[in-house]
């Protein structure tokens, strides 16, 4: 966990692309997961880890107002998680990304609080326009996206480091059969992630075949 500080650089603009940068979906979890594997030198937990978080979450985007967890911070801390402590441990891969999930959902109410603290940067702006002060416009977008970024990193890095550590001994005192269940659902939840994704899509109409309701 050497690299704390320069994996929370790395998250913090992967996360920015959600909601920054016009997503080019270098935030989604097929992306961001192996990229940190490749890192980590473990490619094949970070392309499988970003598999299962896709398939299991591909409804939670973000649209309008919706916050949804943070897809790019439960696959992110899962994969380097795994990769640091458990190389190749396929079992401590998925406990990881238990782990993770918790974390994740955390990390969404932070995010909450700070986009209540963007409208009032958004309020110092249109009080400025009213006063002719057009310079606030440019000033309120890099207030915010400074803010978002220092926000994000901090938030990696401490959560990548107690996390971490959480992680790392709640799974030294992990029963043989809990391990097994972990082994198991490394193959399990993609198939899971699987009919997620069939139960998603199910709704759209493909040309040509007539559902027999229509």
């Amino acid at each position: 966990m050497e690299h704390i500080v320069l994996f929370s650089i790395i998250g913090a603009i992967l996360s920015a692309d959600i909601t920054m940068f016009g997503q080019f979906m270098i935030s989604r979890p097929i992306f961001c997961g192996p990229l940190f594997g490749y890192i980590l030198g473990d490619i094949h937990t970070g392309l499988w880890i970003g598999m299962i978080v896709e398939m299991m979450w591909i409804n939670a985007i973000p649209m309008g107002v919706s916050v949804p967890v943070d897809l790019t911070m439960m696959t992110s801390l899962s994969v380097i998680w795994a990769c640091s402590f458990f190389q190749g441990s396929q079992e401590a891969a998925i406990f990881a990304l238990a782990i993770a999930i918790p974390f994740a959902y955390l990390y969404k109410e932070v995010d909450l609080a700070g986009r209540l603290f963007n409208t009032k940067i958004m309020h110092w702006v249109e009080r400025g326009l009213e006063k002719g002060y057009e310079g606030r416009i440019s000033k309120g977008i890099y207030l915010g996206l400074f803010f978002f970024f220092i926000r994000t990193s901090l938030m990696y890095g401490l959560l990548m480091f107690l996390g971490g550590l959480l992680y790392k001994e709640m799974y030294s005192y992990l029963p043989g059969q809990v391990i097994i269940a972990f082994k198991k659902a490394w193959y399990y939840l993609p198939v899971f992630g699987f009919g997620a994704v069939l139960y998603n899509f199910k709704s759209i109409k493909i040309p040509f075949i007539k559902r027999q309701n229509d």
